[in-house]
């Protein structure tokens, strides 16, 4: 009789132990799937990194266009691919503003 409730014991601890590590093992599994997920909203602009006046990037209208929408540009911008001198004043606006090195390029810690 002992060696029953020995041995059921055994069992509900072994179960209990495997469960445990199972549930252990599945939210590892999905924290990581979605850190992997997780993406930097301004990931369309690492293309752009070193980018400076007279440079033509596919891409660039988009950055435009998000610069446009937080006042940085104006309405009247050329929707084109052109670094130009309205987006070298634009880019060295945002760099004052968050108190970056003003050099007018899409550097690392502007991007």
């Amino acid at each position: 009789m002992a060696s029953s409730k020995t041995s059921t014991l055994s069992l509900f601890a072994i179960t209990t132990f495997l469960f445990i590590l199972l549930s252990l093992l599945s939210y590892a599994k999905a924290s990581e799937t979605h850190h992997k997920k997780t993406s930097s909203p301004f990931q369309f602009l690492d293309h752009l990194k070193g980018c400076h006046k007279g440079d033509k990037v596919q891409g660039i209208q988009d950055l435009k266009k998000y610069l446009e929408k937080f006042g940085y540009l104006n309405g009247n911008t050329n929707n084109d691919d052109y670094f130009d001198d309205e987006l070298e004043s634009a880019i060295k606006t945002y760099q004052i503003n968050y108190h970056l090195k003003v050099t007018g390029t899409l550097d690392a810690k502007t991007i």
